[in-house]
């Protein structure tokens, strides 16, 4: 087990923050997010509303390694999304009962300060996002031309972080089954995003 990193250093947050591999959190959150989401938000958006979230929840953690702390900031975002699905649930509710949409008053983080405070790590200025944006469309797209049936067990082991006995139980499939496409599919991911 890695030893307990001081969260609360913004250089440290930042390493870690760039270890959990932020290109390929988008390309999690995006397939996450569904369709009509996306054409609301990006994935930066909920990217950045996970990181600010995750800061300040950041003493809640319990630390156990760099695994742990990606798949902690992918719940936080997964809660995001959920969020802005049910506040958009509640606003076409008070649209029909009102006929209009009330304007969503600006989000607060679990300590009551702004969504729009202090920032203490570099991972979400402008040109960070659009280089990680980028990183992320090239894996999207590598992703994508996956055949369908390789494609899904790609996507679960190195987006979602899944365990291959996981993804054998979601896909009603043998583990060797998995194993192998995973093999397979690894394999060509890697060949695609080279070119």
């Amino acid at each position: 087990m890695e030893p307990a990193p001081n969260l609360d250093d913004p250089a440290v947050w930042t390493h870690l923050v760039e270890a959990a591999n932020p290109a390929s959190l988008l390309v999690a959150i995006g397939s996450r997010m569904g369709a009509e989401l996306r054409a609301r938000l990006s994935e930066e958006d909920i990217w950045q509303e996970a990181l600010m979230k995750a800061w300040s929840a950041r003493r809640s953690f319990t630390w156990a390694d760099t695994p742990s702390f990606r798949r902690w900031l992918l719940r936080i975002a997964e809660n995001c999304i959920g969020d802005h699905r049910d506040y958009e649930l509640a606003g076409k509710r008070d649209m029909r009962r009102n006929g209009s949409l009330a304007l969503r008053s600006g989000s607060s983080s679990d300590d009551g300060t702004s969504g729009a405070s202090f920032e203490p790590w570099g991972s979400t200025t402008p040109s960070r996002i659009a280089s990680e944006k980028e990183r992320a469309e090239k894996m999207r797209a590598a992703l994508d031309r996956l055949p369908e049936e390789l494609r899904e067990v790609v996507r679960l082991r190195l987006f979602e972080d899944l365990l291959l006995e996981e993804i054998a139980v979601r896909l009603d499939l043998g583990i060797s089954a998995v194993r192998h496409r995973f093999r397979k599919g690894s394999e060509l991911y890697q060949r695609l995003l080279r070119d």
